[in-house]
């Protein structure tokens, strides 16, 4: 019996009350690690608040990833078996954005992870400018990363705090965030094409595809995808499932959408990162008496099963019977109605809310103040085995009726 184990690090000074908070530091099982999302707070007993001591996004980046490192540490993992990452930057953080991955390379060194980096609305309950959450594999030091030469600009890889695809043994594939460029021949460079139909196109034929492609990796393995989708390409947003069916080959993956404030290339009216599983054991997971078990979720099945690992497709407080958003006004029933639905998947892929490792959950900006209401819902769902979580404040949500949302993964006994 392998239990999900809740990581406690022994000395954690930015916050010697973690034990106390609404989720886990940290939580492993069978060779996964999640970790929270972090920021660089600080718990100053003095004022009894948490204090960002910095307004330099670069000292804030150093915060994070010390934290990161003591994380990892006492879990027995180091950074370089950090496989994923996501940062969830303001735009204030713009100016010293790229400066910051200079606190990345000297974390990470010869062994990046899979990463996507957009721009949020807000951090809840935070005067921070960025908060990271990342995942560890055992083996992922061992990662084998692939470059994608057959990409026109590809060198350019080589100097990213990120690597665009690599291999953590033989049953993971995992692939950083992505926007969709294609050649311009007469210029020599690469340009974004317009619409989002069109930039989902070049996504998974010239970028994630490539890659995909120069890594021997059949694109109907994608397991997961998380598409960070610009205010300006949602009228148009449901075409790009129909270019993902077709590039991956009918493939039903899990899939979570969120609307960013912009993303970081300003053409760019989509993003998207993926995940691979390469293994036999892989099955989709619907939920019988859901009718469109899809609507808010990207056009994607309930859930997707890899072995023992469990991606669960973007949940809101839709009501899948009626195919109606609930609660509309009523923040509390948003997410009581969200956790139904997430509790009602995991039941469909038999598994439970114990099994839960991570959680990334969404308000939108009417509602990002009401964190209690979200720290009541997961104390309520979870009992003392808390996932790690990140909060944070979205453009909007799919449906725009909804006021919260939520990404989860699970990994069964």
């Amino acid at each position: 019996m392998t239990g999900k184990r809740i990581i406690r690090p022994e000395s954690y000074p930015w916050d010697p009350n973690y034990a106390d908070q609404p989720y886990s530091l940290a939580v492993e099982r069978h060779g996964m690690l999640c970790i929270s999302g972090l920021t660089a707070e600080t718990y100053d007993p003095g004022r009894d608040a948490y204090l960002v001591g910095s307004t330099s996004l670069v000292e804030q980046a150093r915060v994070i990833f010390e934290k990161m490192g003591a994380i990892l540490q006492a879990a027995g993992y180091t950074f370089q078996d950090v496989v994923y990452t996501v940062d969830y930057a303001l735009e204030a953080a713009m100016p010293e954005y790229r400066a910051s991955g200079a606190v990345r390379r000297q974390a990470f060194g010869d062994s990046m992870p899979a990463s996507v980096g957009i721009l949020i609305e807000g951090i809840p309950d935070s005067a921070a400018l960025m908060v990271v959450n990342a995942v560890a594999m055992r083996g992922g030091r061992e990662k084998r990363a692939v470059f994608p030469e057959g990409t026109p600009t590809w060198e350019r890889y080589k100097f990213m705090t990120f690597w665009p695809g690599f291999y953590v043994g033989d049953d993971w594939f995992w692939l950083s965030g992505s926007t969709g460029r294609v050649l311009d021949h007469s210029s020599g460079k690469e340009t974004y094409p317009e619409g989002i139909g069109p930039q989902a196109q070049a996504i998974w034929a010239n970028a994630l595809g490539q890659v995909m492609k120069d890594a021997s990796v059949d694109p109907s393995t994608v397991a997961r995808v998380f598409d960070y989708v610009h205010p300006a390409g949602l009228g148009q947003y449901s075409d790009t499932w129909k270019v993902r069916k077709k590039s991956l080959n009918g493939a039903d993956v899990a899939a979570t959408s969120l609307v960013v404030h912009r993303l970081l290339h300003r053409e760019a009216l989509l993003e998207i990162d993926a995940t691979c599983y390469l293994g036999d054991d892989r099955e989709a997971v619907e939920v019988p008496e859901w009718k469109g078990t899809g609507a808010g979720s990207a056009g994607a099945p309930a859930a997707v099963r890899c072995g023992k690992y469990l991606f669960c497709s973007g949940r809101g407080p839709m009501d899948h019977t009626s195919g109606k958003v609930v609660g509309q006004g009523d923040f509390q029933a948003q997410v009581a109605q969200t956790y139904e639905n997430v509790l009602r998947v995991l039941q469909a892929a038999g598994a439970a809310a114990s099994d839960v490792v991570r959680t990334v959950e969404f308000t939108n900006p009417q509602n990002a103040y009401r964190q209690e209401v979200l720290n009541q819902a997961r104390l309520k769902a979870f009992g003392d085995l808390l996932p790690a979580v990140t909060t944070v404040t979205a453009n909007q949500l799919l449906p725009p009726e909804a006021g919260y949302s939520m990404e989860v993964w699970a990994v069964l006994e």
